[in-house]
């Protein structure tokens, strides 16, 4: 490669001053010329013509990108049991365990870890869409019947990365979905939520979990807040600084519950002058945060930094009631009389879709499963979906499902 000289300077070599120029490799040798008017033993070297100088090499080349010809649709469940693999970054602290899905147990490392995941989806055969049949304690669960994480490979960044890159090249949309789990989840709890979700929707692309130490438990709830917001920076490098260099077409993130909690604050620690990439769609389900917060510090962020905003809201969600007498403030994710609707945000009234039996896990219903998909996937907006659009006296539109 041929470099540009240097600028002018003056050297003494052997008691002689001399004017010079550094040229790189492969420039036209300097021209010795003598100047008039200067002392004796005064030389000047002229540098080459600018023509001859070659602009320095600015731009690395582009990355080679690599996609699927056609969409990953997991269509394979119609008569087996697959394995579904899933990237896991998280917060937990390793502990020693034979499970896979108990590796990561419920203390805060306060640092990320990585991970290479499969886990076992079953046939619908014996699964109908939305079911997640569990295993328990048991060593060795029934593949064939029970959703359970089959393996766990540790790894450090560039591993993770590369895995990503790879599992990014066999998908034909080249998307990224991060799911970022709730209050009372365990680790092998959240890892099955994400596949069964990336199963039942036939989602083609890369499934990330990003895993934060909730207790587990119904009595961690005030612990869990305070754990789900120290987790808020981890998920900003995530978002901001690693994923980004797998180079994919969009990068989706789902909250539910108080993993709405974790995505506001990292939300909340961006900097104007961040990097951060505008991401794809971003989805509250659920959101067990306050919804005033939300409306005056996390929603404005979200409107520079991502291409739609999503909220599925219940006012049959007996968790998120709890937690507003807990916390004295209403949450976003209640519906009801003050369903909370801003501009720049699409709110879905989800009050007739049920999933569990509080109504706050709604991934199992097939008409929530169907609209996220049209929502992640294809990109359609409310009036292109199977809703109603509802308009309020203050003239405030939201949506509920048919």
């Amino acid at each position: 490669m041929v470099r540009s000289c240097s600028p002018l300077r003056a050297i003494a070599l052997f008691g002689v001053t001399v004017l010079a120029v550094a040229c790189g490799s492969g420039a036209k040798p300097p021209v010795l010329t003598p100047t008039p008017g200067v002392g004796d033993g005064l030389t000047v070297i002229t540098p080459p013509p600018e023509s001859l100088r070659a602009a320095p090499d600015l731009f690395p080349p582009a990355p080679v990108i690599v996609r699927a010809e056609l969409p990953r649709a997991w269509d394979d469940l119609d008569t087996s049991t697959v394995r579904l693999p899933i990237l896991v970054a998280t917060t937990r602290r390793a502990v020693a365990a034979d499970r896979p899905g108990f590796r990561f147990g419920t203390t805060d490392a306060n640092e990320l870890s990585w991970g290479l995941a499969q886990v076992s989806v079953p046939s619908y055969r014996v699964r109908a869409e939305g079911e997640i049949p569990r295993a328990g304690s048991e060593p060795e669960p029934d593949a064939a019947r029970l959703m359970f994480m089959n393996s766990l490979i540790p790894a450090d960044s560039n591993r993770f990365l590369q895995r990503v890159r790879d599992d990014l090249a066999r998908t034909k949309s080249r998307d990224i979905l991060v799911f970022v789990h709730g209050y009372n989840s365990s680790f092998e709890d959240a890892a099955v939520r994400l596949a069964q979700l990336v199963a039942d929707m036939g989602y083609d692309g890369t499934a990330v979990l990003f895993s934060w130490p909730s207790a587990g438990a119904l009595s961690g709830y005030v612990r869990d807040q305070q754990t789900a917001r120290n987790a808020g920076w981890h998920l900003l490098r995530l978002l901001r600084d690693q994923l980004p260099r797998t180079n994919p077409d969009r990068i989706h993130v789902i909250a539910h519950s108080m993993g709405s909690e974790v995505l506001s604050k990292a939300l909340s620690l961006i900097d104007p002058r961040d990097s951060l990439p505008r991401l794809a769609q971003v989805v509250f389900a659920a959101p067990d945060v306050d919804a005033r917060i939300f409306g005056r510090e996390i929603l404005p962020v979200l409107r520079q930094r991502a291409q739609g905003v999503t909220l599925y809201a219940s006012s049959e969600d007996e968790a998120l009631r709890a937690s507003r007498v807990l916390n004295g403030v209403w949450r976003l994710g209640l519906g009801g009389d003050s369903l909370s609707v801003f501009d720049g945000m699409t709110t879905v009234d989800a009050t007739r879709v049920r999933g569990d039996l509080l109504g706050h896990t709604l991934f199992g219903n097939a008409a929530l499963l169907s609209d996220l998909f049209a929502v992640l996937t294809e990109g359609r907006r409310p009036n292109e979906r199977r809703l109603l659009q509802v308009r309020r006296a203050d003239g405030t539109v939201y949506w509920r499902f048919r």
